[in-house]
């Protein structure tokens, strides 16, 4: 069984249709040409195997390595393709670096790819639209907690805002201080949303990880 470094109660929610997993940081969603084994899609796949589960594996949300936080995976495609196509709403827990000093916002800046690099995001009229909201939760002398909500869903959304307003996401060497990749202050901590069964609402949270706590407290 191929190996991974998630956590032993990594998955949050379970019904016919829907996996949502409690992502560690330091874990891509996929294998890749320089990690095949220790992925998300891995877990998956073994927690499938050891419970004689047939069904697919379909993603619907996707974080990035260093980001922690729930992920949700459909269990066929057509239930991947009604949940992209339904209301989503994400909420986050993050450390910024500096002291925030507004106690709520929202940001409105479009977003595009930067010239030159495949990775890398910038704020750009010619961008598309993201919007992104937050509350403080607590101030420290040159950190800030705050909850994140995401209203769209553009890659590196909430890291490219929150630098775009000057309080990048504390340890994030690519849009705050460069250096090595490193585990970045952010984990998806909410996601809810109807069901596709019954149309109820589906509400899933996971609380902070223990790396992050230490950084604040």
């Amino acid at each position: 069984m191929k190996r991974t470094g998630l956590h032993l109660n990594a998955i949050a929610y379970e019904d016919e249709y829907i996996l949502i997993v409690d992502k560690s940081a330091g874990i891509s969603i996929h294998p890749t040409v320089n990690e095949q084994e220790n992925t998300l899609y891995n877990y998956v796949e073994n927690y499938y195997l050891k419970k004689n589960i047939s069904s697919g594996i379909h993603p619907v949300s996707r974080l990035n390595r260093n980001t922690s936080g729930l992920v949700t995976f459909a269990k066929s495609p057509s239930i991947q393709n009604w949940l992209f196509h339904k209301t989503i709403i994400k909420e986050y827990l993050g450390i910024t670096t500096g002291y925030l000093p507004t106690d709520e916002g929202i940001i409105e800046a479009s977003i595009a790819r930067k010239e030159g690099s495949i990775i890398e995001r910038r704020i750009s009229a010619n961008g598309k639209y993201a919007k992104t909201a937050y509350k403080v939760l607590e101030r420290y002398r040159n950190k800030t907690f705050i909850q994140i909500r995401l209203f769209t869903g553009r890659t590196h959304q909430i890291r490219v805002h929150l630098a775009y307003i000057g309080y990048p996401i504390y340890n994030d060497s690519l849009y705050g201080s460069p250096g090595p990749q490193r585990r970045n202050a952010l984990h998806a901590c909410k996601v809810s949303f109807s069901h596709h069964a019954n149309d109820r609402l589906l509400e899933v949270t996971r609380a902070m990880s223990d790396d992050l706590r230490k950084i604040i407290y």
